[in-house]
C-alpha cells in the first residue's frame, strides 16, 4: 500500500509541476516537490518522490552565473547526510516539513507555500521497502518503473548503477504546463539499512541545458550515511 501511495504522490508531484503549484508530500520518511497532501514541500512529479514547481523563474542568479557560482557544504543532521549548494540558494531542511521533505531552491523561499521552478527535495523512506517484503533497491525499481509509465514517452530510459552500498537508478521525465520542466528523479536504495532515498530535481526546461553542470554538482555532492 506504501509503495501505491508513494509512487502515486510522486506522479501528482509531476502534474503539480506542470500547473506550477508549490508541492507539499506527505511521506513522512521517503526527495521530493507538486500539490499538497499534507504538509512538505516538494518540488516535482515523479514515481518516487514529490516536489513542486513554480512557474515563476527565479529573481536571482542567472542560470549561467549561477552554474559557475562555487559550490558551499551544507549539513543535514536530521538525515545523517550532507549535500554541496550554491551560496545564495535557499535550503529548508528535514523537520522544518511535514514529511520530512528537504528542500533545497534557487528562489528565495522561505515556506512551502512559496512557489520556485529551479532545485531539488529530498526524502527519505525508511519502512517502504520494509513494508513491502523487497530489497530497497527491488522496492526502489518498481516504483521507478512505476513512475515512468505513468510519464510517457518523454520519459527517458531507467539506468541503474552502483556507488557503494548504494544502488542507483535514474531518469528524467518533462512536465509540460504554462513553464514547462524538466525533471531528474534519483533513487538511492540501501540494501544493508532496507533505506531509500528519493532526490527530484527540476528546472524549467528552457534553462535545462544551462543547468546541465549545477544539476550534476549538486546530484553529486549529496552525501548520505551508508549505515543509517
Amino acid at each position: 500500500m506504501k509503495s501505491c501511495f508513494l509512487s502515486f504522490l510522486l506522479f501528482c508531484s509531476a502534474l503539480a509541476f506542470s500547473s506550477g503549484v508549490a508541492l507539499a508530500t506527505d511521506i513522512t520518511p521517503p526527495i521530493a516537490p507538486a500539490t499538497k497532501t499534507e504538509s512538505s514541500p516538494s518540488p516535482t512529479a515523479s514515481p518516487t518522490a514529490s516536489p513542486t514547481a513554480s512557474p515563476t523563474a527565479s529573481p536571482t542568479a542567472s542560470p549561467v552565473s549561477a552554474s559557475a557560482a562555487p559550490l558551499v557544504a551544507k549539513s543535514l543532521p536530521e538525515i545523517h547526510a550532507t549535500m554541496l549548494l550554491p551560496k545564495d540558494w535557499t535550503l529548508l531542511p528535514g523537520k522544518l516539513l511535514e514529511g520530512d521533505v528537504l528542500l533545497a531552491t534557487r528562489e528565495k523561499i522561505s515556506s512551502e507555500s512559496d512557489l520556485w521552478t529551479t532545485g531539488l527535495s529530498m526524502s527519505i523512506d525508511r519502512n517502504g521497502a520494509k513494508d513491502s517484503g523487497q530489497k530497497a533497491s527491488d522496492y526502489a525499481r518498481s516504483l521507478a518503473q512505476e513512475a515512468s509509465e505513468k510519464a510517457g514517452e518523454g520519459a527517458t530510459p531507467i539506468k541503474e548503477s552502483e556507488a557503494g552500498l548504494f544502488h542507483e537508478i535514474r531518469f528524467d521525465f518533462p512536465v509540460a504546463g504554462d513553464q514547462p520542466l524538466l525533471v531528474t528523479e534519483v533513487l538511492k536504495a540501501n540494501d544493508k539499512t532496507g533505506t531509500l532515498a528519493v532526490i527530484l530535481w527540476q528546472s524549467p526546461k528552457e534553462e535545462a541545458q544551462q543547468l546541465h553542470d549545477l544539476r550534476e554538482q549538486v546530484l553529486a555532492g549529496i552525501k548520505l550515511d551508508p549505515t543509517q
